[in-house]
């Protein structure tokens, strides 16, 4: 087999159109190029945008477990798990294990992770202000609607 691009045979392409206007396709595709312009806005303080969501989740939760953290920033366990490690491992946040039950540990924000926190404001602030000048103020709308939308059902 020939490693140049060949041309899609035209039973392939057919069933390929099934999938044309896929909303998984189209929100991921939207989801990764939004992320990009955050994590390339966020890197100069070394975090990415899933792990600033999380910082200010704990922050906003007080101490929140990480099924609690997983349910409130609707983070896939796989991701939660390791973007609450390199924070961990970082200084950023810190476990302390329930009193009441064991197997459940809780996670705060260090001294580290506050001052972070507070450095990431400004980056984040211009990250925002990007995607909203890209979008406008009617798509921006939207896609908080949309949001709402999905999260209630």
């Amino acid at each position: 087999m020939s490693c140049e691009p060949a041309e899609a045979s035209p039973s392939d392409q057919q069933l390929a159109s099934a999938f044309a206007g896929c909303l998984a396709t189209t929100i991921r595709q939207a989801d990764r190029l939004v992320a990009s312009v955050f994590d390339e806005r966020l890197r100069v303080i070394g975090l990415r945008g899933t792990q600033l969501t999380l910082l200010a989740g704990v922050a906003q939760l007080g101490n929140p477990s990480q099924s609690d953290l997983a349910n409130a920033t609707h983070t896939d366990p796989t991701t939660l798990s390791r973007n609450l490690d390199r924070l961990f491992e970082r200084g950023l946040l810190d476990r302390v294990d329930c009193e009441h039950d064991r197997r459940v540990r809780r996670y705060v924000l260090t001294e580290a992770g506050r001052r972070t926190l507070g450095e990431a404001v400004p980056h984040w602030q211009a990250a925002q202000r990007e995607i909203a000048d890209r979008l406008g103020t009617d798509l921006c709308e939207v896609l908080g609607r949309v949001s709402r939308a999905l999260a209630q059902s």
